[in-house]
Parts: structure tokens; C-alpha cells; sequence
């Protein structure tokens, strides 16, 4: 059902769910223009026209696949298998192979391509090297010593930023990834450096959890500004940027999202994610389940808010609970959060006001959420979540919608789907993949228009 605080209500026959198709490895995406999608089965890539699901062509790889990614110009795209040490490129309108990257001894761990759907990198195993493939120039070149594979790479207009490590300690460079020169070479101050990220045309250096700091350096490798935010605290576990590079935010193992001004680099905000954080115009969604399926009640009286804990074992030394996932809606108006030690709720905050607009607990912990990527006047920002189950859950700030998916294997049913482990939008915003384990199907929005 879907309640807003009008109590008007919804039902989800207004989706549409395609048929379920096979996956392998969760490999499965759109197309960044929207028009195909692309998805893994065992060592075959099948792509489709997005509009009919026809099917355009069926490509045998060289064994089976780790990952698949479209090059930025949606003109082709890379399937790469782990196990051999091999990349290849296909052409979409060729429906063939036009080229293969074979690392050979050095091993392949990651794959990523550039900007200019013209080169590719590669990761070794070890951080030996990156290999930098020209599919123009037909040549490779390599970075050596990189730090954090793909994590520790960021495309910023015509930059590379590119984490490296030498004699145990920490560098980034920055290169023109037209022509790959080397613009700047610095020295990182961190003792291991674990996230970095780039707004505002400067980089943030986050520390290891171990020690709770960050860096915020200008591309000439000057250091803007340092902040320690404890002391005998571990500290980020997540960061995310607005895309108007407006605010970052910092996930931290104290259950604290702290919320950075990118123009002076300190903390703005800190939010805790415990029930005082609550305020009188807060609105609170709790899932409750019938037997017409599940539904959202709003919870008024807050002075009495009892938010499901998890308890925590802090005898295991692997458990390191925090803030898990925090993500920036489209506009960057809202933030969505996930804390570790409330694992079934989700916590928007509101970018204008700094404050917790709404608070959405499900009766399962959350596993995914995405925000949709088109934001407009005439259409509300979209999160979408998932509690690996048989429901997708739909957030605006005109209520909740919980959608069950009829084709999802739960534990009386036969479904091919299985329970859902990831979620991803289309470019367009109005239809959502649905990843299981061994299947996935698309989920459209032609009646709500989200």
C-alpha cells in the first residue's frame, strides 16, 4: 500500500514485471543512453533493446564472466573473466569481438573504462600495476604501484585522480587522461589511506578506520584543510558527494553521519541515528504486514518510538557495525542512510533544513537502496530499497509504497527470481532491474510516472 499522510492509498497494480531472465554474478546493467541492457549468463553476454527486451545479440565469451560494462558512448561493451586474465570488447552494432586485452602473468582483478569510451584500465593482481589500453592507438602503457584498485581511481572532467603506494606509504597522482601526462605527483599524509573522493575540484583523503581523520587537497597537491573527527573512535566506513559538489558526507563506525561543507571543508552537521533525532516533523513509516501483504503505518506519537536494534556481539572482532550506506538523491535536496546497528531503517534527511525528514523502518534489513537519477519539477525524488525479499519498496516525500514481486521464491513459492539482492534504475528513471541470486527481471512505473 501506499499512505501518504492524507491517508490516501495505493495499490501496485500499477507496475508492470517483465519475464525473468538468467544472470550470472549479478552482472547485469543498462546502458548509460538507456536504449539496451546488457546481462551475463555463465560465459555468454545477451544484450537487449531496452523498449521490447528483444533480444539483439548472443556473444560467447572466453569463459565465464566476472564483469560487465558499457563504454560511456554506449557503443560497446567489456566483459571481462578474472580466472584467465582476459578482457574483451564488443561492438554492439558489429555483435562481435573487436578486441581483447589478454594480461597474461600479471593476473586481472579489476576493469574500468575511460571517459572518452577510447581507453581502458586495467588492474593487476598485487597493485603491481594499471595497464592503460588505447583501442585507437592499438598500445598499452602503465601506472605502477596503485593503491585500492578501481576505488582508488576517479575521472573528474579531463583529470585521472589515481591512488599509488610506495615503500608503505601513500600517493595520488593526477593525469590528463587525454594523453595520460603527468600533471601533479604528491604525498598523502594518511598512515593507510582507505576512500577518496573528488568535489568542489579538490580531493578528500579519508584515513583507515583506525584512525579517524581526512585530508582535503587541490590538485597541485597542497593540503586545504585536515580534520580529526574522534579520539579512540574508529572512523569512515562510507562517503558520498552530492552532485552539485555542495556536501560530502561521511559515514562513520560510531553510527554518526557527519556532513562536510565543501566550500570551507568542516563539519557542518552531525546527525545520530537514534530515536532523539526524531523531531515533531519527522515522519515516521512503519511497516506492518496483513494478509493483503505489507503496509506502511505512520507512527505519530514519537515520544514512545521504539526503533528495532540489532544486538551486537562486540566479542567478534570481524563485526564493525556503522554507517553502512549513505547515498545524495539526485538533486542533492535529501541523503539517505543505513546504520549498521539499525539494519531495517532508513533514515532521509533533508538537505535544506539539516534535519531528518523521514524515517521508513522495514520489518527486514536493508540490503540496497537507490535513488532515481532524474530529478524534475513535475516528478518527486525516488529511493528505492530492498530487503532481500520478495518486495521492493518505493520513498517520496508523498509517502511509501511497498510493491511485492509475484515471481520472487520465497519459502511456500516456486518463483524463478529468488529474493532480491540489488536494485539499479535505468538512466531514464522509470524502470528498475530486480538482481536475484541466478535471475533477474525489470520492474516498470507507467501509472505513478516514477
Amino acid at each position: 500500500y501506499f499512505i501518504q499522510s492524507n491517508l490516501r492509498i495505493m495499490t501496485s497494480k500499477g507496475i508492470n514485471l517483465s519475464e525473468t531472465f538468467k544472470l550470472t554474478r549479478g552482472q547485469c546493467s543498462f546502458s548509460p543512453n538507456g536504449r539496451y541492457i546488457a546481462n551475463a549468463s555463465q560465459f555468454r553476454l545477451v544484450i537487449r533493446e531496452f523498449e521490447t527486451l528483444q533480444i539483439i545479440c548472443v556473444l560467447t565469451c572466453i569463459d565465464s564472466v566476472d564483469k560487465v560494462l558499457w563504454s560511456p558512448n554506449s557503443t560497446m561493451v567489456i566483459t571481462s573473466s578474472y580466472k584467465r586474465g582476459v578482457s574483451q570488447i564488443w561492438s554492439v552494432k558489429q555483435s562481435s569481438c573487436i578486441s581483447k586485452l589478454d594480461e597474461g602473468s600479471s593476473g586481472l582483478v579489476d576493469v574500468v573504462w575511460c571517459p572518452d569510451s577510447n581507453q581502458i584500465l586495467t588492474w593487476s593482481e598485487f597493485g603491481v600495476r594499471i595497464n592503460v589500453w588505447s583501442l585507437s592507438q592499438k598500445q598499452v602503457s602503465h601506472i605502477q604501484h596503485p593503491k585500492l584498485n578501481s576505488d582508488g581511481c576517479i575521472f573528474y572532467k579531463k583529470k585521472a585522480v589515481i591512488c599509488e603506494q610506495r615503500d608503505r606509504e601513500d600517493y595520488i597522482s593526477v593525469f590528463n587522461f587525454a594523453d595520460w601526462s603527468l600533471q601533479c605527483n604528491f604525498k598523502v599524509a594518511t598512515d593507510d589511506l582507505e576512500t577518496i573522493l573528488v568535489a568542489n575540484n579538490s580531493i578528500v583523503a579519508s584515513d583507515s578506520k583506525f584512525h579517524p581523520r581526512y585530508f582535503v587537497y587541490s590538485f597541485d597537491g597542497s593540503c586545504i584543510a585536515k580534520v580529526d573527527l574522534y579520539s579512540n573512535k574508529l572512523g569512515v566506513k562510507s562517503i558520498s558527494a552530492s552532485k552539485s559538489e555542495q556536501f560530502v558526507a561521511l559515514g562513520c563506525f560510531s553510527g554518526t553521519c557527519k556532513l562536510l561543507n565543501c566550500i570551507s571543508w568542516s563539519v557542518l552537521k552531525e546527525w545520530k541515528h537514534l530515536a532523539e533525532s526524531v523531531s515533531p516533523n519527522t515522519i515516521c513509516y512503519f511497516e506492518e504486514i496483513g494478509e493483503g501483504g505489507s503496509r506502511f503505518d505512520i507512527k505519530d506519537n514519537k515520544d514512545d518510538l521504539a526503533l528495532p536494534f540489532v544486538k551486537v556481539n562486540h566479542d567478534d572482532p570481524y563485526l564493525l557495525v556503522g554507517i553502512g550506506l549513505a547515498k545524495f538523491s539526485a538533486s542533492g535536496r535529501f541523503l539517505a542512510t543505513r546504520c549498521d546497528s539499525v539494519p531495517s531503517a532508513v533514515w532521509i534527511w533533508d538537505m535544506e533544513n539539516l534535519s531528518l525528514a523521514s524515517l521508513v523502518v522495514h520489518k527486514s534489513p536493508v540490503v540496497a537502496m537507490e535513488w532515481d537519477p532524474v530529478h524534475s519539477k513535475e516528478k518527486e525524488e525516488t529511493l528505492a530499497m530492498s530487503c532481500n525479499g520478495d518486495n521492493i519498496y518505493i520513498w517520496s516525500i508523498s509517502g511509501v509504497l511497498a510493491l511485492q514481486v509475484p515471481n520472487c521464491k520465497t519459502l511456500n513459492g516456486a518463483g524463478e527470481l529468488g529474493p532480491i539482492r540489488t536494485i539499479a534504475w535505468s538512466c531514464k528513471g522509470n524502470c528498475l532491474i530486480l538482481k536475484g541470486d541466478y535471475h533477474f527481471c525489470l520492474c516498470y512505473f507507467p501509472e505513478y510516472g516514477i
